[in-house]
């Protein structure tokens, strides 16, 4: 067996700056934090109902996701087939990327971009709030050291990190609209 040193580079080396429909997540397996990138596909359906496609999300969290978007930031994908891939087919146990799985697909609904240096890191509840995340300064100790400059995440964690990475920003939001709306500046 040979130890794979960088394993988070792994999952990121294709990601590129700006890719629509391409956000950064995380997830703490085991005892060491992951980051990987989501990718989300939206196109207009051409049967009489939507199609809503996952490799490696599970397909009910998706659904679940799908309809806060909608009822909580109004994103209304009723006419769009989805598809949501986790880069490297690894499938992440969790919620701890809810939210980079929700702006993915906002970023290809809306045809909007984000710099390759972001991560997004949360759970998103039924009310479309931003649940914290556990080992989250763990997860940003680890996007620091990969080169990210920005970290969406839940303000309740947020406010417990003592000593944030010097060349990362975080930023705090309590629910889904925040999110975007700080994703989409």
């Amino acid at each position: 067996m040979v130890e794979i040193e960088n394993l988070s580079k792994t999952f990121l080396e294709g990601m590129e700056d700006g890719a629509e429909g391409a956000v950064a997540g995380a997830v703490y397996e085991g005892t060491r934090p992951l980051l990987l990138e989501i990718q989300a596909l939206t196109a207009p359906t051409n049967v009489g109902f939507a199609r809503r496609t996952s490799i490696g999300i599970d397909s009910n969290r998706l659904n679940m996701l799908l309809a806060v978007l909608e009822r909580k930031a109004g994103v209304s994908l009723i006419s769009q087939d989805v598809y949501i891939n986790v880069v490297g087919g690894l499938k992440p146990e969790g919620t701890s990327t809810d939210l980079a799985v929700v702006l993915s697909i906002y970023s290809s609904y809306k045809g909007k971009t984000v710099s390759g240096k972001t991560l997004a890191l949360g759970e998103i509840g039924l009310t479309g709030d931003l649940r914290s995340v556990k080992n989250c300064e763990k997860i940003i100790k680890e996007a620091s050291r990969m080169g990210f400059s920005r970290v969406i995440l839940p303000k309740k964690n947020k406010s417990t990190i003592k000593e944030p990475p010097k060349n990362i920003k975080l930023v705090g939001v309590a629910n889904i609209r925040e999110a975007i709306a700080e994703f989409a500046s």
